[in-house]
């Protein structure tokens, strides 16, 4: 209960620490609102040669952009690879290991305090909104998620694989003294295959290659569970996939830390 405790209060100081920069939450936002108009802007002009592609029109194309771009706002983790490389650089990383917290307990609830404001400031305004939306005929009554307890389920284990992810990621910086070569690289290659800019299944040829990789389960198959695009076995399948990602990528990072902290040396601190 007392480690609980400890770990509630740094969930705690982190959403008081958000709430206190609000505007870095502004600016953000219209960041991800940029990322968005890209892809719907290529999409609309693809849609004017040819009607459907791979199943999707111009509209469930729009609908899963829009899904995508609130859901990696709230379930992606990014940013905090680079929080713990610059803890290992700047030698900080010592601060944790002399007190009595487990550093991946640590920042997987500084995450976690992150990605609740990022709920609590989008999400709560939009499920107030839907109703009044579908009144007016701006959404479709079938657009809703026709289940939404596994798309919440859904949802929070791509929480969990997209913590891991950049959790990995961060720790690379034992090693490697010029990471952010290393993460912007890794930006470019993850948002193709996480299917933030469209989604993996229009590419048929290439369907083997997502399934052998961890990112489209954080937000694509949350996204495809939202549109109603899965049927339950699919989603069953998926989070039996989910889960068994959490377990390697979990162990693939207590590999790493363990191989990490033994050949760290801290420079300050």
């Amino acid at each position: 209960m007392r480690r609980l405790r400890k770990y509630g209060t740094v969930w705690l100081l982190t959403v008081q620490d958000a709430m206190t920069y609000r505007l870095n939450f502004v600016i953000s936002w219209l960041i991800n609102l940029y990322t968005l108009l890209i892809p719907l802007a290529m999409w609309a002009m693809i849609f004017r040669e040819t009607p459907d592609i791979a199943g999707y029109n111009a509209y469930s194309m729009t609908l899963y952009l829009v899904v995508i771009a609130l859901l990696k706002y709230v379930v992606l983790a990014d940013g905090i690879h680079y929080t713990i490389a610059g803890d290992i650089e700047s030698g900080k990383l010592n601060q944790y290991l002399n007190k009595p917290v487990h550093y991946f307990a640590y920042m997987f609830f500084v995450n976690a305090g992150r990605r609740s404001i990022q709920f609590a400031l989008l999400f709560i305004p939009l499920v107030v909104l839907l109703p009044g939306m579908t009144a007016a005929g701006l959404l479709a009554p079938d657009a809703l998620p026709q289940q939404p307890g596994w798309a919440v389920a859904s949802a929070l284990l791509g929480l969990a694989i997209s913590f891991l992810i950049f959790y990995c990621l961060g720790l690379l910086a034992f090693w490697f003294v010029r990471y952010h070569v290393l993460f912007i690289f890794f930006s470019n290659v993850y948002w193709f295959l996480s299917g933030m800019w469209f989604p993996p299944d229009v590419f048929t040829s290439l369907e083997w290659l997502f399934r052998l990789v961890p990112f489209p389960y954080q937000v694509y198959f949350t996204a495809k569970i939202c549109t109603n695009g899965l049927t339950e076995r699919q989603i069953m399948e998926g989070i039996g996939c989910q889960l068994l990602w959490i377990g390697i990528l979990s162990a693939v990072s207590y590999w790493i830390w363990r191989k990490g902290v033994k050949s760290y040396q801290a420079v300050g601190g």
